[in-house]
Formats: structure tokens, C-alpha cells, sequence
């Protein structure tokens, strides 16, 4: 995918859930490698990817301790926290997009110089960006190959700059294509 001369290319899709063991759990029906479980104590999180290696993957995320991600998950419920994207160069990347209409998280200030990593935001629009900048990017079929969100057309209108008009669509509700399997997101915490 490019804008602008950039080449584009997600990541993961994180998704918040109360229970990583049990959204694992309901995954491992369709047959998905799943990772081993993670803890991250400077993120408050516990974490398990599914098919870690792949061209982008599926990241199940579960707060352990107070901080933003145990804020987003008691103020918005579980649900789509943030979609991830690669690029080659972060800074001539978000210099391109400047007039897209997203907005730079204030933490990206922080990540910007720690990690080469930046969020991207903008009122009403379901989740995160997360702009990533590596050295290579991969080729090769995406294992979250569509997913859906509610959101209005404005929004969707905000996907073309950052590479995600292919993948992300508008809809009447959120799930996710993954390796050919329709997947609600509601399906990984309503047991």
C-alpha cells in the first residue's frame, strides 16, 4: 500500500479483551497459532499474539494493572484498541498525512524518540493508530485480511492516507476477517 511515495503495510490489530486465556481459548477452534502468554509490566498488560510471523497478526490484550489500557478498557468497554502500520521513515510519513485530518496522540511525543513509534487519533474514530518504522517490511497475505467497524463515512474517509482503506471498512458491526474466518470481536469476551 503506499500514500504519497510511502509504502504502507499493517502490522496487528489489538484487540482489548477481559480475558486473554479465554479469548485465546475461542481462537484456537479455527485452528490459529497462538502465542505464548506475554506479561508487559511498563504497559500494564498481558498479552498473546496470534500467528506471530505472519504479515500482520492479531494481538489479544488484557490490563493487569492501573494505566491507559485499564482506562480504555473501564471508560470503552473490550473492543478494537488500536491498528498497527509500518513504515519506512516515520517522520517524512507523518509530514506527508499532516493534512489528512488524524491527529498526533501527545504520547507519541515520548514514543516518537524511544521507539520510532507514533499514534494516531481523531474523535469518533474507533481506535488507535499506531505507525511503526522499520527497516524492511514484509510482503506477503495478511492474516487479518478485512475487518469492520461503525463508523461513518467520514471516518472511512481517514483511512486512505495511512494504507488502510483496503483492509478496514465501514459497517453495521465490529468483526474482523481473519484467514478467511468471519470473526465478531464481541465473539472474544462474550462467553
Amino acid at each position: 500500500m503506499k500514500f504519497l511515495n510511502h509504502k504502507i503495510l499493517p502490522n496487528h490489530v489489538a484487540v482489548l479483551v477481559p480475558s486473554v486465556k479465554k479469548a485465546a481459548e475461542y481462537l484456537k477452534q479455527f485452528d490459529f497459532k497462538i502465542g505464548k502468554e506475554e506479561e508487559w509490566e511498563g504497559e500494564g498488560t498481558k498479552e498473546i499474539y496470534v500467528e506471530l510471523g505472519r504479515v500482520n497478526s492479531l494481538l489479544l490484550m488484557e490490563p493487569i494493572k492501573p494505566g491507559a489500557y485499564q482506562r480504555a478498557l473501564e471508560k470503552r468497554g473490550p473492543g478494537l484498541h488500536h491498528l498497527a502500520i509500518d513504515v519506512l521513515n516515520l517522520e517524512s510519513f507523518l509530514e506527508a498525512i499532516a493534512l489528512s485530518g488524524w491527529l498526533l496522540h501527545p504520547t507519541s511525543l515520548k514514543t516518537m524518540k524511544q521507539t520510532k513509534t507514533a499514534y494516531l487519533a481523531r474523535p469518533g474514530f474507533p481506535a488507535l493508530i499506531e505507525v511503526q518504522e522499520r527497516e524492511k517490511l514484509n510482503n506477503g497475505l495478511l492474516f487479518v485480511n478485512e475487518i469492520v467497524l461503525k463508523m461513518d463515512s467520514i471516518h472511512e474517509k481517514l483511512l486512505e492516507p495511512i494504507g488502510l482503506h483496503n483492509v478496514v471498512k465501514a459497517g453495521l458491526v465490529n468483526e474482523c476477517s481473519i484467514n478467511g474466518e468471519k470473526i465478531k470481536f464481541s465473539n472474544l469476551w462474550d462467553f
